[in-house]
C-alpha cells in the first residue's frame, strides 16, 4: 500500500498563496470579503525526501482571520479528516506573513525531477502547449498517450497503482480530449512558471486549467505541468 501525503487548509479572512517546494498549491482570497474557505491537495508528487518546505504567504487579513494547517500522512484507503487540521496563530501587525512547515518523507521524486529538468522561458512553453492541443485535435491518441506517459506513470507509482492500470486511465482521459476540439491560440495560453523556471504550469488566460472540455451536463480539465528536460520539452506532473 502506498503512503499519501495530504494538504489540509481552512481559512477565513485572508488572501494568501502557497507553495511546497517551490510549487504552487494555495490561493486563498477571502481577506476582503472575511468568507471562509478550504483547500486540500495530495502532496506526493512534489515532495522531495528530507525537508519538505510548506511555505504559505498572507498578504492580506481582516482582524479575526484564521487559518488551520496541517500535513497528515495516510495509507492508500484511509480516512483522512480534512476538518481537522491544526491551528495556526497569525502574527500580530500588517502583512505581509510567512508561514513555513518542514517535513520529511520517504518519497522524493520531485527532487529527482527537479535535479532533470533544465531552466525554461514561456515561448518554448506555450508553442509545447499547442503541439500538444494540435495532437489531440488530430486524435493522435497513441501520441498523447506518449507524450503523458512521464505524467501518469509517477502517479501511478506514488499511488501504489499498477503502471498498467495507470495507462488505461490515461487513455480513457485522452479519447475523451480526442472527442472535443481545443480551440485556444497561443494568446489564450498563460505558461506560468515556478520552481527556478524549471516547471511551467500550462493554464489559461483566466488562471484556469488550459485543456478543458465544457459541456451542458459538467466539464471536464486535464491538468498538465510541463518541463524541458534532457530529451526536450516533456509532460512532467
Amino acid at each position: 500500500m502506498a503512503q499519501i501525503w495530504q494538504l489540509n487548509t481552512q481559512y477565513r479572512g485572508i488572501d494568501a498563496t502557497g507553495t511546497i517546494n517551490g510549487f504552487p498549491i494555495l490561493n486563498a482570497d477571502t481577506g476582503g470579503s472575511g468568507e471562509a474557505g478550504f483547500t486540500s491537495a495530495a502532496l506526493n508528487p512534489m515532495l522531495v525526501g528530507k525537508g519538505n518546505l510548506l511555505r504559505i504567504e498572507i498578504t492580506q487579513k481582516t482582524p479575526d482571520a484564521e487559518l488551520k494547517c496541517s500535513v497528515e500522512n495516510a495509507q492508500t484507503g484511509d480516512v483522512i479528516d480534512t476538518g481537522n487540521a491544526e491551528v495556526i496563530p497569525l502574527p500580530a501587525g500588517d502583512p505581509p506573513h510567512v508561514i513555513e512547515i518542514r517535513f520529511d518523507s520517504p518519497q522524493d521524486s520531485f527532487a529527482k525531477l527537479l535535479a532533470h529538468a533544465l531552466p525554461s522561458d514561456e515561448k518554448t512553453m506555450v508553442a509545447y502547449a499547442l503541439k500538444l492541443r494540435d495532437m489531440l485535435n488530430a486524435k493522435d491518441i497513441d501520441g498523447m498517450l506518449k507524450a503523458l506517459q512521464p505524467k501518469f506513470s509517477d502517479l501511478a507509482e506514488m499511488y501504489g497503482v499498477s503502471v498498467e492500470m495507470g495507462n488505461q486511465q490515461a487513455r480513457s482521459v485522452i479519447e475523451s480530449f480526442a472527442e472535443s476540439r481545443q480551440s485556444f491560440e497561443a494568446a489564450d495560453v498563460l505558461a506560468r512558471p515556478c520552481c527556478d523556471n524549471k516547471l511551467w504550469q500550462l493554464l489559461g488566460k483566466d488562471g484556469d486549467v488550459l485543456f478543458r472540455i465544457e459541456e451542458e451536463d459538467g466539464s471536464m480539465s486535464l491538468d498538465l505541468v510541463a518541463a524541458m528536460m534532457p530529451e526536450g520539452p516533456a509532460v512532467v506532473r
